[in-house]
């Protein structure tokens, strides 16, 4: 845990948030033009600051002839190239602002899902502009738990995620009421299924938040075993999507709504699911976005394309017409609960598999390598199962390790994970391409 700062400066950061969470329960109903101004001047002062300093920006837009007073408003974005996910991954001090000071901020690694992990690196005032936009999660889940504060949540994640070290920094950097707070605990997914089942047990929560894929497999693994398990309020989740089937399960045989939020370490608050979870609410106010073919064009409502964003608030890595390896459909009609955010109906690209073990456990790849001590070294990487046994690991490596080293070194560490006489294959690549999902899975478990 961080140092905390002294408190006169916790005060001043607990005032920000308080004053741009004033309005918060408010702005996803204000009129479309508000809005729309909103964005805009935003759009405005965030690419203003990246050709001012960031260097990719800058060499960007003068390529491309292109100067930030031309840009004024989030439809101008187009006179920007896409960029791809890969530059971020391969040069992440590109994306710097040279105003951004390490020891103000915090830097965070992308989940790698997608195969590659991203750095990424928040300035203090774009993290609590994200926490004080809570509110308006919060006013999703009081209305399945009744209350905006004091609720029981417990989170499934690994030790140190993105939201983890983000509460670490908040606690360091400012101080907040007991009333706004409310009672948190977390599982580990490095724990069994049966361990994190017995602490949610323990813990009762009202709300359970983690990853889809592994809250699905942890109730389909309790049902499976007739282990009793602990009905809470909701579950929510975000970072991949659950199988149908498995949400099915939730909501018809525990009897638990199931709602979910759309976010990544590159851009924190994307978009939200409201009460009649139809779609998912796209959070303007931090982002600006579109979806596009693969030819860079947007598609018709109802189509599915790649989603393009640009982060409104960060001050550290800033990012502009970002493709973060998304496929989602195109938001066909305004949502019925009165909110006034735009839509994008369905999320398709961020499912994954899970390890499947003898016995029916089923861990997550970042397991794995949370202990390898060459993780750096590796670009991206995708684990294929295909029997209990029997895997392939295609890795591209950074070429900074001589590969024979750096392959023994994997086969050593993923045989201590998963068994001594595990068949492995691992494969050295030079890039592993994006599949039809929009991303390029980490894991695939061919085990049904």
């Amino acid at each position: 845990m961080r140092k905390p700062k002294p408190l006169p400066r916790r005060l001043l950061w607990s005032a920000y948030t308080a004053w741009h969470a004033r309005q918060d329960t408010r702005l996803p109903y204000w009129p479309a033009e508000k809005l729309e101004a909103l964005q805009n001047a935003r759009v405005r002062r965030t690419v203003r600051f990246a050709y001012d300093t960031v260097p990719y920006y800058q060499e960007l837009m003068d390529r491309e002839k292109v100067t930030p007073e031309q840009i004024r408003s989030a439809q101008d974005l187009r006179r920007l190239p896409i960029v791809e996910s890969d530059a971020l991954t391969l040069a992440p001090e590109r994306f710097l602002s040279s105003r951004y000071r390490p020891d103000s901020g915090v830097t965070v690694l992308s989940s790698g899902v997608s195969g590659n992990r991203k750095t990424v690196s928040w300035n203090a005032a774009g993290l609590f502009q994200t926490l004080a936009s809570k509110h308006r999660y919060r006013q999703v889940l009081r209305h399945y738990v009744g209350s905006t504060y004091g609720y029981r949540e417990m989170a499934v994640s690994n030790a140190m995620n993105v939201g983890a070290v983000m509460r670490d920094f908040y606690r360091g950097h400012a101080w907040f009421p007991q009333t706004v707070e409310f009672e948190r605990d977390r599982a580990l997914v490095s724990q069994t299924q049966d361990e994190i089942v017995a602490k949610v047990n323990a813990f009762r929560p009202e709300v359970l938040a983690g990853s889809g894929a592994y809250l699905g497999a942890l109730f389909r693994y309790a049902w499976t075993n007739d282990l009793p398990v602990h009905h809470p309020k909701i579950v929510w989740y975000g970072a991949s999507n659950m199988s149908p089937h498995d949400q099915a399960l939730i909501e018809e045989q525990y009897g638990i709504p199931v709602i979910s939020s759309y976010q990544a370490a590159e851009m924190l608050r994307i978009g939200y699911q409201c009460e009649l979870r139809q779609g998912f609410h796209i959070c303007t106010d931090h982002v600006a976005y579109r979806v596009v073919d693969n030819e860079g064009r947007d598609v018709a409502p109802g189509d599915t394309g790649r989603i393009v964003l640009t982060s409104l608030i960060s001050r550290g890595t800033v990012l502009i017409n970002y493709a973060i390896g998304d496929l989602v459909v195109q938001g066909s009609k305004p949502c019925g609960c009165g909110r006034t955010l735009p839509v994008i109906d369905a999320i398709e690209g961020r499912a994954f598999d899970l390890i499947v073990l003898p016995g029916g456990q089923r861990i997550h790849m970042d397991v794995l390598f949370k202990t390898f001590a060459h993780r750096k070294r590796i670009v991206q990487l995708q684990l294929e199962q295909f029997t209990l046994d029997r895997y392939k690991l295609r890795v591209v490596p950074d070429g900074t390790m001589a590969w024979n080293e750096l392959r023994a070194a994997i086969d050593r560490q993923l045989r201590a994970k998963i068994a001594p006489d595990v068949r492995l294959a691992i494969e050295r690549c030079d890039y592993l391409p994006i599949e039809t999902s929009g991303k390029i899975k980490a894991c695939v478990s061919h085990i049904r």
